[in-house]
């Protein structure tokens, strides 16, 4: 028995591991990929596994976590520069997202829909402070992805990223 449910594990490890998605508009690539987790469908998947989805209540295109943890100022960054996401779509202006837009994701079924949301991820989101205070440095929001919920991180904390966009249509 035990055998039988590491080969269907594999068996469907593999399925899921199969580039999808990799040309045409973002419509033309999630008929490709034929692939949809509730509200999300998927936009493409690389041979590495990295898998990029699109709200469609939203038309938002999620990028995947980017495995190395970033402080806040480098978060903005890892959104423009290198990214795989940016490489694979290169049609869509990819930045770090909002508060408003992960609760909003998150209503849609985000954290079951996309994969590695174990992780608090920065978003854009300062924290508004009525005095500065030397002893409480500048603040940003940070979504934590396993509760669904927002909490606050020191800039210079270390936390993941997942960078968001929209196709940019060509006139």
């Amino acid at each position: 028995m035990k055998y039988l449910i590491m080969l269907t594990f594999l068996f469907s490890s593999q399925i899921f591991a199969t580039p999808c998605g990799q040309e045409g508009s973002v419509d033309d690539r999630i008929k490709n990929c034929n692939f949809a987790k509730g509200d999300f469908v998927l936009v493409a998947r690389d041979d590495k596994g990295l898998e990029i989805y699109q709200d469609t209540k939203t038309s938002l295109i999620w990028g995947d976590r980017i495995t190395v943890d970033y402080n806040h100022f480098g978060s903005q960054k890892a959104c423009s520069e290198d990214l795989a996401e940016a490489q694979l779509l290169k049609t869509v202006h990819w930045r770090l997202p909002n508060v408003h837009e992960f609760e909003v994701a998150s209503t849609h079924g985000m954290k079951t829909a996309l994969p590695h949301m174990d992780h608090g991820f920065w978003t854009s989101t300062p924290v508004k402070m009525k005095r500065r205070r030397r002893a409480n440095p500048a603040q940003a929001f940070l979504w934590d992805g396993l509760l669904e919920k927002t909490e606050t991180g020191d800039l210079k904390d270390g936390a993941s990223v997942r960078c968001i966009g929209k196709e940019e249509k060509k006139s």
